[in-house]
């Protein structure tokens, strides 16, 4: 590996070659680090591959217009002619009056604990095989027919992030992933699903169950039928309750705010939700796998309330976007536009997912997938590709070709019920929860 002081020297090499090229302002992403891949397909190894590089990522701005350059060699000859370049290219684009500056170095960058583990860097490619075939062995275990497509990955590297301002900083981030599909057929009937384990750190990794788990829920997902059309309560489980809360965040970016491409445009304080939601976007999350110190410009991360109690608190600002509107940056600046949000953390109700389900007389329930909404236009026109109707409290059968329909905003309005239960990864709070008076299609 290359050490942190290394690529700090020569992510500062570029950025210098920028400001003496003509830039007025310039900002250098410099990573190197190693990375593994296994492939499965049809119960088999189709593909691994192990990495290890970096590269240069050079940021000019001369009047507000930008320009880019980048490079695969990490030296300082090949740092220096990034940043001559990137400047050239700044000359050329269009001027933007509304950029103001890029940020300034804080006095003090919060410490999180947790973002990399050196072990996950020592792994080699067979420690990733390993946790194929053993996925591939769990769910043949439940179903000596299934089967099973994903793949295992991890990850390990050091990176400076360095500007004209004085920002000066350099990390290390490591993760860690499995994932596996699971198909089951019965004649023309199949059924399938999908699971994963994903970590910062190897203690917090745990996949060994995660080609079993699949394997019994698709296996539940045979004998779907159709359903017929009409309102109805849906409820979101773990692994679909995250569309409305990431739906919530995602469309809080400032910039699609300002570019008048958000359906939250004009809707900042006020109440756009029902009073059980509450969201908080917190990067200081201990192993959190969106944790961060600070954001990808540079800027020191803290948590932000985005909705308390329905009423929409914030947006999510970088350096351009809050120069553009006067405010302050709220740390979720990224290097080529738009926000990044972190660990996105909805706050818990009183009932379990259990007495939700339990309470619902009649509705569907969605197991994966969830509700999307259209960027621009707040419309929700999603497929249900693993979900049961309820009856009489109960999960009864899984359903075939339905679709919820409708506008985002008038779902988060008819959410009632948040759970106390929850399914956990590191920094992702993932619980269940109800939306009133949704219209399902059923399938023809």
């Amino acid at each position: 590996m290359i050490d942190n002081e290394t690529l700090r020297k020569i992510a500062q090499a570029a950025c210098d070659s920028a400001i003496s090229n003509g830039a007025e302002f310039a900002d250098v992403s410099v990573g190197y680090g190693k990375s593994l891949n296994v492939d499965l397909e049809s119960n088999a190894i189709k593909s691994c591959d192990s990495r290890t590089g970096g590269g240069i990522s050079v940021r000019a701005i001369y009047k507000g217009g930008t320009g880019w350059s980048s490079a695969d060699s990490l030296t300082l000859e090949d740092a220096a002619e990034a940043g001559k370049n990137a400047a050239s290219l700044a000359k050329l684009a269009e001027p933007d009056p509304d950029f103001i500056s890029l940020p300034k170095p804080a006095e003090v960058y919060p410490k999180v604990e947790g973002l990399a583990d050196p072990r996950i860097g020592d792994l080699d490619i067979k420690d990733l095989i390993r946790y194929s075939l053993e996925n591939i062995d769990g769910a043949l275990a439940v179903c000596s027919d299934a089967i099973v497509q994903g793949g295992f990955g991890a990850h390990y590297g050091s990176g400076a992030l360095v500007n004209s301002l004085g920002v000066s900083l350099v990390s290390n981030g490591s993760h860690i992933s499995g994932h596996i599909m699971t198909i089951v057929k019965r004649g023309g009937d199949v059924g399938s699903f999908y699971d994963f384990d994903i970590a910062r750190v190897l203690e917090d990794f745990d996949p060994t169950e995660v080609g079993a788990m699949a394997t019994k829920e698709a296996m539940k997902f045979l004998g779907a039928r159709k359903i017929e059309t009409r309102r109805m309560p849906v409820v979101l489980g773990p692994l679909a309750s995250g569309s409305v809360f990431d739906g919530i965040v995602g469309n809080a970016d400032a910039e699609g705010v300002q570019r008048k491409r958000s359906f939250m445009m004009g809707k900042l304080g006020e109440k756009i939700a029902s009073d059980v939601i509450t969201i908080t976007d917190n990067p200081l999350i201990n192993r959190g796998m969106s944790s961060r110190a600070w954001d990808y410009e540079g800027y020191p991360s803290k948590p932000l309330m985005i909705m308390e109690k329905g009423i929409l608190k914030s947006y999510l600002y970088g350096s351009y976007t809050a120069g553009k509107a006067g405010v302050e940056n709220t740390g979720h600046g990224t290097r080529g536009g738009g926000a990044a949000s972190s660990n996105v953390i909805p706050q818990l109700g009183q009932m379990t997912s259990e007495e939700i389900i339990r309470s619902t007389r009649e509705g569907l329930y969605i197991n994966m997938g969830g509700l999307n909404p259209n960027n621009t236009t707040g419309d929700v026109s999603s497929s249900v590709d693993f979900g049961y109707k309820i009856e009489d409290g109960e999960l009864v059968y899984p359903v075939m070709n339905a679709m919820v329909g409708g506008h985002f905003l008038d779902m988060l309005k008819n959410i009632d019920v948040v759970s106390s239960d929850y399914r956990e990864e590191p920094g992702m709070i993932m619980p269940t929860l109800r939306v009133q008076d949704v219209l399902v299609a059923g399938g023809k």
